[in-house]
């Protein structure tokens, strides 16, 4: 995380500072250049206030300023005067730009390679009093000495001050992200000990992460002390019957008795496994790719029609009311969210009860809802009985073969569909539980 922020600063700072030396370096040289031809316009203007013919030409050098060379030409384009150590190599023209503007307006200037000595070179020509022309001449490199010293100073400047950003940033950046280590030695009191408002949030979401992991290891640590009594209890049972059968001890009439005990004790096993294996692949990663329309009444009506069987044998009643209602879902896990609704209702209710399965819509939402007259939940256990092996009435949940797993199985199929469960139950008087589903958009 250093490494990170240290770079992006020095990145910001770097980029921050060549951009400003950059405009800087453009500004200052267009600035230069303009003030330098002020300059040299000035001069020449000031040269020709002062020209006089009696003083005589060698007096115009003196007038100049460093490195420029001056060129006295007639109209007719005859030589009169030129600064330069070799009169031979003056460099004018009366088709040059510069003096044909002269001639017409009084004065011109342009840049073009001199033939005189090869380089580029700026021209500056200004019509005398006698209406000779005046040209001042100065190469461009001689014209930016001063301006390339100055690019030095700015680029050697930059330099150091990137310099210095590092080191800043690197200081900076421990100064930041120190506390935020800091935080890390005790998470378990992390939000306690926040440097930064702004981390409040990303704080409290570690926070509760952390708490999440706690919860569930402890979930995970007490599901397996349960399934493995839950597994010992029948397994015990199996074993038992069956060494008694296998070293003759039961008596003739009672090996059918013992028989139909290791059949229902091999049952249970079979449903407790398979509720294991169904909440293990609840628990895993998913996708609802894989969703699809389904008619929530249809499955209700199957699953009703597939508990009859088992209702009329715990003599309650069990039926369906309501109309087509559309959902998002997946059939498989609906349909055992359903099944292990409605089981749990029959297995807990009172002889000669009823079951009623509705399907119905409220603020446009599918509602799938369960009432049973059955022995109730008491308030302050409606959130528990969404754990895995939690049982209301052990006692009854031995007696019909329960898992303790159903209502889990539920909990964890709503939380896939983006459902809200809501319980309303009294001891005595039965349990009614609503699964709310989202709209289908």
């Amino acid at each position: 995380m250093k490494k990170r922020i240290t770079t992006l600063f020095i990145a910001i700072i770097l980029l921050s500072i060549l951009i400003t030396t950059v405009f800087i370096t453009v500004i200052f040289k267009t600035s230069f250049y303009e003030q330098a031809k002020n300059n040299i316009q000035s001069n020449s203007k000031l040269i020709a206030l002062n020209y006089n013919n009696s003083n005589g030409y060698d007096e115009l050098t003196t007038l100049g300023l460093d490195n420029l060379r001056l060129t006295i030409i007639s109209t007719s384009g005859n030589l009169i005067f030129d600064s330069g150590t070799d009169i031979a190599q003056a460099d004018y023209s009366l088709n040059a730009t510069e003096v044909k503007s002269a001639i017409n307006t009084g004065s011109g200037e342009s840049i073009h390679v001199s033939d005189a000595n090869g380089y580029e070179t700026y021209y500056y020509a200004i019509k005398l009093s006698d209406d000779n022309i005046l040209i001042t001449s100065i190469k461009l490199a001689d014209l930016y000495t001063e301006y390339n010293q100055a690019v030095f100073t700015i680029i050697i400047v930059s330099l150091v001050l990137i310099l210095l950003s590092g080191i800043l940033s690197i200081l900076f950046t421990k100064r930041i992200v120190q506390p935020i280590e800091a935080m890390a030695h005790n998470i378990d009191e992390i939000d306690k000990n926040i440097p930064y408002k702004e981390l409040e949030p990303f704080v409290l979401s570690i926070k509760n992460q952390h708490l999440q992991k706690i919860e569930n290891a402890r979930i995970r640590q007490e599901f397996t002390a349960n399934v493995s009594h839950e597994l010992k209890t029948p397994l015990t049972s199996i074993s038992g019957y069956a060494e008694m059968l296998e070293n003759g001890m039961a008596k003739d009439e009672d090996i059918a008795d013992f028989a139909s005990k290791i059949h229902n004790e091999a049952g249970r096993l079979i449903s407790l496994i398979g509720d294991i294996i169904k909440l293990s692949e609840l628990d895993t990663p998913y996708s609802n790719t894989d969703f699809e329309i389904i008619d929530l009444f249809s499955l209700v009506e199957n699953t009703v029609e597939l508990l009859s069987f088992n209702a009329e044998r715990a003599s309650v009643n069990i039926s369906a009311k309501g109309s087509a209602c559309l959902v998002n879902g997946k059939r498989d896990m609906l349909e055992e969210l359903i099944y292990n609704l409605c089981d749990n209702a029959i297995r807990y209710n009172n002889k000669d009860g009823s079951v009623t399965v509705s399907v119905f819509k409220s603020e446009g939402c599918p509602v799938l809802r369960v009432k049973d007259t059955g022995i109730g939940i008491p308030l302050e256990l409606h959130e528990r009985i969404f754990e895995r092996f939690y049982r209301v009435d052990k006692s009854r949940s031995k007696e019909t073969g329960g898992t303790g797993l159903g209502l889990a199985i539920v909990k964890h199929v709503a939380i896939h569909h983006n459902a809200k469960i809501k319980v309303v139950s009294q001891v005595g008087h039965g349990t009614q539980i609503d699964v709310i589903f989202p709209p289908v958009i």
